[in-house]
């Protein structure tokens, strides 16, 4: 998935576990069976920085910052009876 812009900032206090305002991925099945029984996952960000200090200023183009993890993803199902 790609996600545009520059998102959101995590604000202060704010819980890890709530979904992202403007660019979030939800898991429709459990990691079971793959690799390690989790899922691989990468993230990628391209960011361009403007600096201005001491009379000078400059910008860095086209910085990209890669990480990668894995993670276990459980399922917890419901049966509904009247």
């Amino acid at each position: 998935m790609t996600c545009p812009g520059a998102g959101t900032p995590f604000p202060t206090g704010g819980n890890p576990s709530a979904a992202s305002p403007d660019c979030g991925h939800t898991y429709t099945r459990s990691s079971q069976g793959q690799p390690n029984n989790q899922f691989p996952v990468s993230a990628t960000i391209h960011w361009t920085v403007t600096w201005a200090g001491a009379g000078q200023g400059g910008t860095f183009p086209s910085l990209t910052t890669t990480s990668s993890a894995s993670f276990a993803v459980a399922e917890s199902q419901a049966v509904n009876t009247n």
